[in-house]
């Protein structure tokens, strides 16, 4: 009997589909119809080591990840450190049953927006708190983002030799890494992310 009432408390529990679906038709409304946004659902930072939830990329990279109630934070502390290698702003989109624990984890340039469901089943979304700019991103890992013939394109476009282009994939992002500022270093991955056209026909949530 117990093991059925915890089973049907599980099924109740508001997942990351239910939050994904709402944070795409209110918070990201506008983004997703500019042409210069691309809205991009589970990017992969460092190889696939791990995973945007949500990547808002036009002047700057924007992660969004979710904890909903079905969710746990096991992996947050983790998340949060590849998240700040990477992105300009982040936001944890959270759970009531989530928020004390996560709020702790958090670094101070984190934005937290609480979510909740209301009695009508809809979900609702708070912002708690603002984001702040992350000014300790790694050049190496942001360019790990990027593909390999993207990556030799831009070293390409430098003026780096052919020899050059021919080294393995990792030389290649250190290269490319020490050849650019910090800030033309993000606006070059940031044009290649939006210049994929194969991401474009991605379903987005309904």
């Amino acid at each position: 009997m117990k093991r059925e009432s915890y089973s049907q408390g599980m099924a109740s529990l508001m997942g990351d589909l239910d939050v994904r679906r709402a944070v795409h038709a209110r918070m990201l409304r506008f983004a997703r119809d500019r042409q210069d946004t691309l809205v991009i659902d589970e990017l992969g930072l460092d190889h696939g080591a791990c995973r945007i939830d949500i990547a808002v990329i036009n002047g700057h990279i924007r992660g969004l990840e979710i904890k909903a109630e079905a969710d746990t934070l096991s992996r947050l502390p983790n998340q949060i450190a590849a998240y700040g290698n990477v992105v300009d702003k982040a936001s944890l989109i959270v759970a009531e049953r989530h928020l004390m624990a996560a709020s702790a984890m958090l670094p101070d340039w984190w934005g937290i927006v609480l979510v909740s469901r209301h009695k009508n089943g809809q979900v609702a979304l708070k912002r708690l708190r603002e984001e702040r700019v992350n000014r300790a991103t790694d050049a190496v890992t942001l360019a790990r983002l990027l593909w390999r013939p993207e990556v030799v394109q831009v070293l390409r476009e430098l003026g780096h030799s052919e020899r050059t282009l021919r080294a393995p994939r990792e030389e290649l992002y250190g290269v490319l890494a020490l050849s650019l500022t910090r800030r033309e270093l993000g606006r070059r991955v940031r044009e290649a992310l939006k210049a994929r056209e194969s991401w474009r026909d991605r379903p987005r949530p309904q």
